[in-house]
């Protein structure tokens, strides 16, 4: 018999592939496709922060009662890369993941490609702390996974990188333990000025709050509502557009050195205007964290007014 702990409900804010890896360590079973056809009668894909077959997962009740959407929301990366798409568009990423159709990358495109999770695993030693002192193991947060969130938005403390080699990531289920989360391990900021470390700490939680979000916005509604915010800062031109020597200023005056962190956003200490001008054209093909710079920026402007 499979002991209780082994196969629990992910716990909170846990990934699936977190609760997979748990049951990996506990079952000695370090080959995917062993423990998938033991777990779920079927030779599935290693799940990553957007698993497909987690029809096959919730039918087959090993983690309890719950339906893919529920699954979806609380176990995995979707509420936040999905966040900014079309309704519709969000709606078949989920119907992929639980099986239908293409894979949810593709689905999703430069919205998840643009700025993927980070490839080494990552936590927060505060975290650990507290997790053993509730439970005997440690788990990976679906939080500390985004790729906008360098501190964690529950201790302000900057992450730090674990010893699990992405290769590794990509072939097996790792679990978190002591082992590779040393709470010595590599900071993934450091050396960073305190007010760069608070527009960090701001950051991370504005995208924990789009991973819980599950409310919807079209994309032209959340354009239109951009640009009259924009309108009120004075960074629309005459006719209506928006002003991106304007906007890129007041990024660097909000963000800094902060935007250096993550590629094509910031060069020779200017916030480049590339990304602006996709984030505010009608396409919506933009990541989350673009949005999320842009709405940091709105936020603190009329946070101050």
């Amino acid at each position: 018999m499979i002991p209780a702990e082994v196969i629990t409900r992910p716990r909170a804010d846990e990934t699936l592939y977190s609760a997979m890896a748990r049951a990996s360590r506990y079952l000695g079973t370090p080959r995917p496709r062993l423990l998938h056809e033991a777990l779920f009668g079927a030779d599935l894909a290693l799940f990553d922060d957007l698993p497909a077959g987690l029809d096959r997962v919730m039918a087959s009740g090993v983690f309890g009662p719950c339906d893919d959407g529920g699954a979806g929301r609380e176990w995995t990366l979707i509420q936040y890369y999905a966040h900014y798409t079309e309704p519709a568009l969000a709606r078949v990423a989920a119907r992929a993941m639980a099986g239908e159709g293409r894979r949810p990358h593709a689905v999703l495109g430069s919205r998840w490609s643009a700025a993927p999770p980070p490839g080494r695993l990552r936590f927060c030693s505060a975290c650990c702390a507290a997790m053993l002192g509730r439970h005997d193991d440690l788990w990976w947060r679906r939080v500390h996974q985004l790729p906008s969130v360098m501190v964690c938005p529950d201790h302000a403390v900057p992450l730090r990188f674990s010893t699990v080699e992405p290769a590794d990531r990509r072939k097996r289920y790792v679990a978190a333990i002591p082992g590779t989360c040393p709470p010595d391990g590599a900071q993934v900021v450091e050396g960073r000025e305190p007010w760069v470390m608070a527009t960090l700490l701001d950051l991370a939680r504005q995208s924990e709050s789009v991973l819980n979000d599950c409310g919807e916005t079209h994309p032209d509604d959340r354009r239109e509502a951009y640009l009259q915010g924009l309108d009120g800062l004075g960074l629309l031109n005459r006719i209506g557009e928006a002003n991106l020597p304007g906007i890129a200023k007041a990024m660097d005056g909000r963000w800094g050195e902060s935007l250096d962190l993550w590629p094509r956003l910031r060069r020779d200490g200017r916030c480049e205007q590339g990304w602006l001008a996709t984030l505010l054209t009608g396409e919506h093909v933009s990541p989350p964290l673009h949005h999320l710079l842009l709405e940091g920026l709105l936020s603190a402007r009329y946070g101050r007014r």
